[in-house]
């Protein structure tokens, strides 16, 4: 017989444990939580932090309103993931369960998570630092000019984060300077240049990076239906450029790779693949297109996170949302009578918005 331990109510705190091990970058960012319930698509009012002025005292205080604002977040990041189970994996002790479904089902929406909030810092940068070659004498110098460029945006120095992709992990850790930091531990690496500095392997890069099969278009516009898995490029620089199988590009916050070739023909693409089913429609959409391993140096205030826990589904009571700490996760008992499977859906509810440009590079 099944095991009756593993009730949705178990599984879905169990769940919410192991998602919030596994994220980086939520734990990094201004963080916006209600508990009221939410369907994908509406639109609710983040929070954002107050900005205060110190003024001179000339007799009597000039008192300032708390001017934290709202910020509209449209929730429309829906991650899921479902998955087929037998009675086999419900006779698992909680353990197990969470070893075989539970951790790889949280750790898929973790690094979704991460791969977003990345994203939406990246293409709401205010300022770009370039990367010094890897035959570059000093390359941490670069990692100085982003906390520099935060330094003259009036960036409090306290909770600077710098992400960096795996490729500038590598070359700034190799530094003779870099090294002499605290060692590896986890994602993070340690403080430099009043940043506190982390690896992830959801920075956004094209795929052909490291093999120099990268196309040449620098910039394009994007037009597409949502759901369609094929979109149009037009505006294409330069007008004959070409875009590689694993090329990458950001839209809405979202990140896509090629998934086929393409070469633009008087700087337009009629139709190419793409590696995920695009997010909205699109019409002449600019796209910031990533044609190298990216980091982000940021504040926290930077970019939010805006969370929400979802409705239960009207009609089934094998269902349970677990919230704790910011995070919201639903867990779903289904049964499919067409195909005759029983399945576990995990799933979570958020948007990603940029709070001030001037925060990140």
């Amino acid at each position: 017989m099944p095991n009756t331990i593993l009730t949705p109510n178990v599984i879905a705190n169990e769940a919410l444990m192991v998602l919030k091990n596994n994220l980086v970058m939520a734990n990094l960012v201004h963080r916006d939580y209600e508990n009221e319930f939410v369907k994908v698509g509406d639109t609710v009012t983040a929070r954002r932090p107050s900005k205060f002025v110190a003024k001179n005292f000339t007799g009597a205080v000039d008192p300032q309103d708390l001017n934290e604002g709202g910020v509209p977040v449209k929730m429309d990041r829906l991650r899921d993931v479902t998955v087929q189970i037998t009675s086999k994996e419900m006779s698992l002790d909680l353990r197990d369960f969470s070893a075989q479904v539970i951790e790889p089902a949280m750790l898929a929406i973790a690094n979704a998570v991460d791969a977003d909030v990345l994203a939406t810092a990246v293409e709401g940068a205010g300022r770009t630092v370039t990367a010094s070659d890897e035959s570059a004498a000093k390359p941490i110098k670069d990692i100085a000019k982003v906390g520099s460029l935060l330094d003259f945006a009036g960036v409090p120095v306290q909770n600077r984060r710098l992400v960096l992709n795996p490729s500038h992990k590598v070359l700034y850790a190799t530094d003779d300077n870099m090294s002499k930091v605290s060692a590896l531990r986890e994602a993070e690496l340690g403080k430099v240049y009043t940043m506190d500095t982390y690896m992830s392997q959801n920075a956004p890069y094209p795929f052909g990076y490291l093999d120099n099969a990268v196309g040449t278009a620098k910039s394009f516009k994007v037009s597409g239906t949502a759901g369609a898995s094929t979109v149009a490029l037009s505006s294409v620089t330069a007008a004959s450029a070409t875009v590689k199988k694993g090329d990458c590009f950001i839209v809405d916050g979202y990140v896509y790779h090629f998934a086929a070739d393409a070469t633009a023909a008087s700087g337009a693409v009629a139709e190419v693949a793409i590696d995920q089913p695009l997010h909205a429609t699109l019409s002449g959409k600019d796209a910031t297109v990533i044609s190298a391993p990216t980091s982000v140096g940021f504040h926290r205030n930077g970019v939010a996170l805006v969370t929400r826990p979802m409705d239960l589904p009207m009609g089934n009571k094998n269902a349970y949302v677990a919230s704790a700490d910011g995070l919201g996760v639903r867990v779903v008992f289904d049964y499919d009578s067409t195909h005759k499977i029983d399945t576990v859906s995990f799933d979570i509810l958020y948007g990603v918005t940029t709070l001030d440009k001037n925060m990140i590079v």
